[in-house]
C-alpha cells in the first residue's frame, strides 16, 4: 500500500486555492493525491495519506483536498472508501483525520 506523507510535499499546508499559496489544498489534491488515487484504483491497491508531521491544517485545505475529490466529480465516494485511507499516528493529528473523513462524507458533486 503506497503512502503519501503530506509533510513530505507540504510542510506548511494552507489555503484552499492555488492562488492562496504554494501548498494549497487544490494543488495537493490535483497534483499529488488524485494521480496517486488513479494509480491505486488501477492497481487495486489503496493509497494512505499520512497527516502527521505538518505545522497543522486549516479546514479550507482539508475540505478542498478531501471534499474536493467528490465535489469535482473526480472520484466517487465508493472509490474513496475502497482506495483511500487517511492516517493520523499521533493524537495531535486525529482531529484533522476526523475532519477530512467528515468532508468526504458531506461532499456533494457539483452540478
Amino acid at each position: 500500500m503506497p503512502h503519501i506523507r503530506v509533510a513530505d510535499s507540504a510542510p506548511s499546508p494552507g489555503g484552499r486555492f492555488r492562488r492562496d499559496g504554494p501548498f494549497s489544498g487544490e494543488w495537493f489534491r490535483d497534483d499529488i493525491l488524485a494521480p496517486a488515487l488513479r494509480e491505486a484504483i488501477q492497481r487495486r491497491d489503496p493509497v494512505t495519506v499520512v497527516l502527521d508531521g505538518t505545522s497543522g491544517y486549516g479546514s479550507s485545505f482539508l475540505e478542498e483536498v478531501f471534499g474536493g475529490l467528490i465535489r469535482t466529480g473526480t472520484f466517487s465516494r465508493d472509490q474513496l472508501r475502497a482506495y483511500l485511507k487517511i492516517e493520523a499516528n499521533t493524537p495531535l493529528f486525529e482531529p484533522y483525520k476526523t475532519l477530512a473523513e467528515k468532508f468526504i462524507q458531506q461532499a456533494r458533486r457539483a452540478a
